[in-house]
């Protein structure tokens, strides 16, 4: 199982997914890795978002593939033998925090908090890897930041609201691991199986993590 870091290695970058089309998984997959990106969240959000899960990571074994919107224990579990490589929820619950623990030798869980309290609980719980959700509603990157000094074992990676073009403030925090995006891969562009235009943004967002690591 590979650690938060050795996931986000290549980029910093999570493709935040709302598809329910399988047969644009593959290729919207195939796209991501093009574009330099090389893993993906697939929010179970629609339908068919576990057998997508599955479909990618049995087919593209180079593309580390997670699950968001994760609220209970069932589709915790059921994300997990999918064949997702991390899980991501939009909260946390002593449920979500049971169930990680279970399988924390088998799967990462990267649970969404907002508040101090909630930033505590999680290392509490053994997780040093959170979502800031929602990122741009709650002021995230002056709350990361202000965490940083009392909390700097904790990494972020803050999701919800954040564009291309304001994600380059947050990949300058020295807590933050990744950024989340889903206006690179807007659901109506998957719909619409328009993979030159999701190349075009992952590919854009790509390069400005570049040069703020060379900065």
């Amino acid at each position: 199982m590979k650690t938060m870091e050795q996931v986000f290695a290549t980029n910093r970058i999570v493709p935040v997914v709302v598809i329910d089309d399988v047969a644009a998984a593959i290729p919207l997959a195939e796209t991501l890795l093009s574009a330099g990106i090389n893993n993906m969240e697939i929010t179970l959000r629609t339908p068919n978002a576990l057998e997508i899960i599955a479909k990618i990571a049995k087919e593209l074994p180079e593309m580390v593939v997670g699950a968001g919107t994760i609220l209970t224990r069932e589709s915790f579990l059921q994300a997990y033998e999918a064949g997702s490589q991390y899980i991501i929820s939009p909260g946390v619950t002593e449920e979500l925090f049971t169930v990680s623990k279970e399988l924390a030798d088998k799967v990462r869980f990267v649970p969404g908090i907002c508040t101090p309290s909630q930033a505590m609980d999680a290392l509490n719980n053994g997780i040093n890897h959170v979502k800031f959700f929602p990122a741009e509603p709650y002021n995230a990157y002056n709350v990361i930041k202000a965490l940083a000094s009392p909390l700097p074992q904790l990494k972020f990676c803050p999701t919800g609201g954040i564009t291309v073009g304001s994600m380059q403030k947050y990949l300058e925090l020295p807590n933050i691991f990744a950024v989340g995006l889903s206006s690179i891969v807007e659901a109506k562009l998957i719909t619409a199986h328009d993979f030159t235009e999701i190349k075009r943004r992952c590919k854009e967002a790509v390069t400005i993590v570049n040069i703020t690591i060379d900065k």
